[in-house]
Parts: C-alpha cells; sequence; structure tokens
C-alpha cells in the first residue's frame, strides 16, 4: 500500500516559501540565530521563556506543557522561536505531504499553531482537516492564520486527549511529537548490556505506557480510526528503548507498518539531528502478521573515525603490522609526495592511513561492516584530480595548519551501537579490570579495561543501549586506566 511517495521538488519550494509566510527565518549557526532573537526579544522575556522550559520538565507535567505553548503562540514570538524548527518543519512538512493521499478526512493530533496543518489544507483544497491541541492560545492563532489565508477546508478545536470525546472519524490522523513527549523516559531496558534485545514484560510495558500518558492518548486516537485507516506517526523514539516501547505499544493495538520506517534527518540550527522514525501504520487484517524491528538502526560510515598526527601515526604502524591490502601514491603540487595505505587488522577494522612528505598524517578507521564504503574512498583516491584530492584530504582530516597533536587523543573511539560488535570481535582479549554494577536509576552498567593484541581498549556499555569503545596504542595506555578510574567515579560513561 503506498501513495504519493514521490517529494516534490516545487511542493518544498512551496513549504520554504509559507513558512516564511509565517515570519519564520532558517539558521544554520547557533550565533546568528541567537543574535537575532535577542535583537527582538528582551532580556526578560528570555527569563520567563527560560523559566518555562525548565518547568516543563519534557511534557510530563500536562499543565506547564499547556502553559509552554500558551506562551509560544503570541503572535510576536512565533516567528522567533518556530524558527529553530525551521528544517523540523521543512523535513517533516515535505515527507508527510506526500503521504497524506488518498484521505478525504484528516485529523492533526497535537497541531499547534496549524504551521503544517494550514499547510497541508492549503496543498489538498478538496480534503477535510481538524487539528486539535490542548492549548486553547494555539488553537487561536491556528484558526486566525486559516482565515487569513481563506483556507475553507480545515477547522481546529481545542481537545485535551484523553479526557475529551474525539467526534466523528478519520482515515487519516496524523501525530508529529504529541503521542509520546516523556523526553526523559528512555523506555525499556535490555536484558543485560551485553545484548540489545528485550523481555517480553507487559507489566511494564503497560506501566510505561499509563505513566508517560501513551496508553489513553493512542486508544483515543484510535477509537477515531476508521477500520482501514492510516496513522503518520513522528516521535523522537530514535533511542532503541524507546523505539521498541513504542512499536510495541502500536503492535499491541493491532497497527502494522505498511512502508519502511523513515529515520529523518535535518537541521536545528547548526545540529545535524537524526529522529523518528516517521511511521505509517494500519490496522492488521485478519490473518496478516507483522514483525517490528527491534534491532539497532546502524548508519552508513557509522563506525569510521579520523584522527591525525601522533595518534594517526602510531595506529598506522600497528594496524600496518598485520594487513596491508592496497597501497596507492603520487606527487601533489602543493601537498607534496604522499602515500595512501588500505588494510584489515584481524578480520576486524578496516583502515586508510595518509601521509605526505610535508610530515602530515591523517588515519581512517572503521569496523569490518564499512569495508566496501573505505575501499570506494580508496578508489576515489587514486583517480581524483589535484584539486578534488586536496579537498578530499581536507574533508577527511581537516586542513594541515588546524590538525590537533594532542598526545590523548584515542586512535579509535565509537560511540554508537556498532562498538559492541567490534569489542566482541577484538582478538585475543585480555581483561586487565572490569566492574558491572547498577547506578541507582535500574540502569546495569559495565566499564572494562584491557588489551587486544598490541593495543589497550576500554569498553563501556549499559542496559540503555549506550556503547562505547576506545583504543590506543601500548605507550599511551595509561591514559584509558585515568579514563577507567574516572569512569567508576563519575558512572554516566567514560570522559568524552
Amino acid at each position: 500500500m503506498g501513495y504519493g511517495r514521490e517529494e516534490s521538488p516545487e511542493r518544498n519550494l512551496d513549504l520554504i516559501r509559507y513558512l516564511q509566510s509565517w515570519g519564520l527565518r532558517e539558521f544554520r549557526d547557533e550565533a546568528s540565530y541567537y543574535q537575532w532573537q535577542r535583537s527582538i526579544l528582551s532580556e526578560e522575556e528570555l527569563r520567563d521563556l527560560g523559566r518555562l522550559i525548565e518547568h516543563r520538565h519534557g511534557g510530563e507535567q500536562v499543565d506547564c506543557d499547556i502553559e509552554f505553548y500558551d506562551v509560544l503562540a503570541r503572535p510576536d514570538l512565533v516567528p522567533v522561536l518556530y524558527s529553530q524548527r525551521f528544517n523540523y518543519f521543512l523535513t517533516l512538512g515535505s515527507s508527510i505531504c506526500s503521504r497524506i493521499p488518498p484521505a478525504n478526512r484528516v485529523l492533526d493530533f497535537g497541531c499547534g499553531v496549524g504551521i503544517l496543518t494550514s499547510f497541508f489544507a492549503q496543498q489538498y483544497p478538496g480534503v477535510e482537516f481538524v487539528g486539535i491541541d490542548r492549548s486553547s492560545r494555539s488553537i487561536e492563532m491556528a484558526c486566525l492564520e486559516a482565515e487569513k489565508r481563506q483556507l475553507t477546508n480545515i477547522r481546529f478545536e481545542v481537545s485535551q486527549v484523553p479526557q475529551y470525546q474525539l467526534s466523528g472519524t478519520y482515515d487519516l490522523i496524523l501525530s508529529t511529537q504529541a503521542l509520546f513527549q516523556a523526553e526523559r523516559e528512555p523506555g525499556l531496558p535490555s536484558r543485560s548490556w551485553r545484548t540489545f534485545q528485550r523481555e517480553g514484560d507487559f507489566k511494564r510495558q503497560e506501566q510505561l505506557e499509563i505513566r508517560t500518558g501513551l496508553q489513553g492518548r493512542l486508544n483515543a486516537l484510535l477509537s477515531a480510526l476508521e477500520p482501514v485507516g492510516r496513522m503518520i506517526i513522528f516521535e523522537k523514539t530514535w533511542n532503541l528503548g524507546r523505539r521498541i516501547f513504542f512499536q510495541r505499544a502500536l503492535g499491541a493495538r493491532g497497527l502494522r507498518p505498511i512502508s519502511a520506517p523513515i529515520p529523518c534527518r535535518y537541521w536545528s540550527l547548526d545540529e545535524a539531528v537524526i529522529d523518528g522514525p516517521l511511521y505509517e501504520v494500519s490496522r492488521l487484517s485478519k490473518g496478516e502478521s507483522s514483525v517490528w524491528n527491534e534491532e539497532p538502526y546502524r548508519e552508513p560510515g557509522e563506525t569510521l573515525y579520523r584522527c591525525v598526527g601522533l595518534s594517526a601515526h602510531r595506529m598506522g604502524l600497528e594496524l600496518a603490522l598485520d594487513r596491508v591490502l592496497e597501497t596507492a601514491s603520487g606527487i601533489h603540487s602543493r601537498m607534496g609526495s604522499w602515500i595512501f595505505r588500505f588494510g584489515l587488522w584481524n578480520q576486524v577494522l578496516v583502515w586508510g592511513f595518509y601521509e605526505n612528505s610535508s610530515g602530515f598524517k591523517g588515519l581512517v578507521i572503521g569496523g569490518e561492516e564499512d569495508r566496501d564504503l573505505l575501499h570506494h574512498v580508496f578508489e576515489t583516491i587514486k583517480q581524483i584530480q589535484e584539486p578534488d584530492f586536496e579537498r578530499l584530504v581536507r574533508d577527511f582530516w581537516g586542513h594541515p595548519a588546524n590538525a590537533k597533536y594532542d598526545s590523548a587523543i584515542p586512535c579509535y573511539e565509537n560511540h554508537h551501537s556498532s562498538a559492541q560488535n567490534i569489542y566482541e570481535a577484538l582478538p585475543s582479549k585480555h581483561i586487565q579490570q572490569e566492574s558491572t554494577f547498577q547506578n541507582g536509576e535500574g540502569r546495569e552498567m559495565h566499564i572494562e579495561l584491557g588489551a587486544t593484541k598490541s593495543l589497550a581498549y576500554l569498553y563501556w556499555a549499559n542496559t540503555f543501549d549506550q556503547r562505547q569503545l576506545v583504543l590506543m596504542d601500548e605507550e599511551r595506555a595509561h591514559i584509558l586506566k585515568a579514563y577507567y578510574r574516572e569512569s567508576l567515579e563519575s558512572p554516566q560513561g567514560p570522559p568524552a
């Protein structure tokens, strides 16, 4: 089942112009945004907003949440505060808009001031849209904007689901960051620090659904969804514990994905955000079955790590002792003679080591799963022209003049779930010190210091999917020992 999946460049331009018509501006750096914000809002207003944000606590307290969004609905504040979410609106708006057909009646749950709801109504004048939100000030502004834009196929209502009964039924329900707002809730823990798998703990699942308010909101929306209707949902569920908890709540109610869930990437000022995923779901038909993906998402190139100078030199020498697969060399008019080696270390790590006659040394290293990607880089280096070669080197390791030669910089570091795969595959591991303990919040944590061949390693893991692997050459193993001691004193993970 799939309708209108292609995102239109023309629609994206329409959305950009539409967001600008609200007074929203796109910023790619934090300094420019906050300079603009301070030129519009007084110091007192900024302090009041800061207090509101702190008081709100991520949406868990209903009254604080309503008060927060009531304030945000001030006409003079909307452009300033929602400009931080310009790329969020652009990314989500484009992705959702292409999935609205063939719906005839659409409910937008948690519509806020109606920024995206009104855009959808503008794009599909033959579709009826209803936006609901528990902030009365937000609904007031949404109504004024829809009237100003002469949208006759949309209406907005104040509704505090699940306290109020939803009127009517819908063949499509939209919800973006409104169903599961408890941002500090980590979700379901794994069985142990060694695995990402969860127990089938139905009691804990239900308790979490009640505590976060997900149970009441989801049940209320499902009561308004037509039997063959769809839901498009986007929540902050990139964290695996939250994602599994949320997916199990959907699955327990007979909902299944009808298109591949999509992780959404967008900019929040100068920070790249990967969030979601965006789900499109409907009820299971009789006899159908569906399996939700409960594995960690892994991005291409996730395992890759780059370092320069002393760290690159020492690690490069160690890696080259095992297996160099291919070598390329040449002469650059400004960078001098150069050599790039591509290799594999103990069937675990792939690496590329670059050095030139000017004394610059750069290393890129990753897990075996990124072997093809790194080999593609090697093949590219052999073939590209001089200006592109220089640009590629700088993209990978920065300008040589700005290279940092800090002796404490690790030879390799991985903060992703893929760190577990590499840790488990390390050859001839010798554990020197280890500790497994509870942190008082129900999290089991493990930290381990050891040696693998001629390298030192530090590994840290917990039952909420955090992983970290650090590798050092033997000469600097004392740095990892210091990390180990600090981590035991402050068990939130090794120092970054």
